[in-house]
């Protein structure tokens, strides 16, 4: 069978190989200017560190690679490994997007000296390089996936979507939620041109992210279906670049690592907690506001809330709610064959090819600052 191309970008959360010393409380980070996320209005992330910043979590990224040498991830990113077998491991992003770098910085940055601020700040990263570029084999996100289960991934960030219901893809994913994985994957960014049901996204068991503004609204160009579980930040995103400055931009892959990062808080603070236990404190505690249902198709169950998650009771049963919840969406789509691709990446811009080829949603850089 022939495969065809996918272009991966995507990340994960494993429990930390680089554990901080218990003895003393490590100081807050400070968020770069323009982190709107992270201010009193959204997520009050100087409230949440007084709880959590990740410490003894570990965030494998599956996708471009990190760049482990960006002054606001150095002593945070893991060896890893390269699924593309062009470079030793992980440490390596030589897209042209910035992708992995750029994810990697919504999660673990350290917020030092003006630097970009993770939300998970005190979290590893674990690169999982499964692109050099614009395309990669489908496969090679199926086997990030594993390999990062397999590594101890305790959340499993994909900010990478496809039309098609790949069954190795669809066994990777099943393999992650069986060893106890949180698998966060982004809801796309076609929201606007046919808003078709996305995969890993739409597989049972995954918390998928679709995208919001800073005003806390539903943002137009993020996909949407009944398979969505929450939503998270999507515009104007300021973050690490891959050639050590800044960057900003807009998409659910952004999103995705908001909520993967939101995850990795809860599992420090709560180690003893199964993976469906915090993935139902995300869900519980997501903030409704203005919304006359419990869930809906395009926020799910609402915007993430990490303050609130962390302040939340024990979930009394362990099971992870969206298997037993699974939509029909998260079924639906062909049973074989690789399909036309959606990317979650930054911008709005598609670009289709053939038919039977891909649809690219690639990045649309606002701005681009050296630090």
């Amino acid at each position: 069978m022939t495969r065809g191309l996918v272009r991966s970008w995507a990340y994960a959360v494993l429990p930390s190989l680089l554990a901080l010393s218990t003895a003393s409380a490590p100081s807050a980070p400070v968020p770069a200017a323009g982190q709107w996320p992270l201010d009193a209005r959204h997520f009050n992330a100087s409230r949440v560190w007084s709880l959590s910043q990740g410490e003894h979590v570990t965030v494998a990224v599956v996708d471009t690679g990190v760049n482990a040498r960006h002054p606001d991830l150095t002593g945070r990113v893991l060896p890893g490994t390269d699924l593309t077998h062009q470079a030793a491991s992980g440490q390596v992003d030589l897209s042209g997007d910035s992708h992995g770098t750029s994810v990697a910085g919504v999660i673990a940055g350290d917020g030092t000296d003006g630097a970009v601020a993770g939300l998970a700040p005190r979290a590893s990263v674990l690169p999982v390089r499964v692109s050099v570029g614009a395309a990669a084999d489908p496969l090679a996100l199926a086997e990030g996936i594993v390999y990062a289960a397999r590594h101890g991934a305790a959340v499993i960030n994909v900010s990478m979507v496809t039309t098609s219901a790949d069954p190795q893809l669809r066994d990777a994913v099943a393999y992650a939620v069986r060893h106890d994985v949180i698998v966060v994957a982004a809801a796309g960014n076609n929201g606007r041109t046919g808003n078709p049901v996305t995969y890993p996204a739409g597989f049972p068991g995954v918390v998928a992210v679709s995208g919001t503004t800073p005003e806390g609204s539903f943002w137009p160009t993020s996909e949407s279906g009944p398979y969505v579980a929450l939503a998270g930040p999507a515009v104007g995103i300021y973050s690490t670049r891959s050639s050590g400055g800044h960057l900003t931009e807009d998409g659910t892959s952004y999103s995705a690592p908001y909520v993967a990062a939101t995850a990795a808080l809860l599992r420090s603070r709560y180690p003893e907690e199964s993976a469906g236990q915090i993935v139902a404190r995300l869900i519980d505690t997501a903030d409704r506001s203005g919304s006359t249902s419990r869930r809906d198709e395009r926020m799910g169950y609402g915007i993430v809330d990490p303050l609130k998650a962390l302040r939340a009771p024990e979930p009394a049963s362990r099971a992870n709610p969206l298997l037993s919840a699974a939509t029909p969406a998260a079924n639906r789509g062909p049973a074989r064959g690789w399909g036309p691709t959606v990317w979650a990446a930054g911008g709005a811009g598609v670009a289709s090819l053939t038919a039977a080829a891909l649809v690219l949603a690639r990045h649309r850089r606002r701005t681009a600052r050296a630090r």
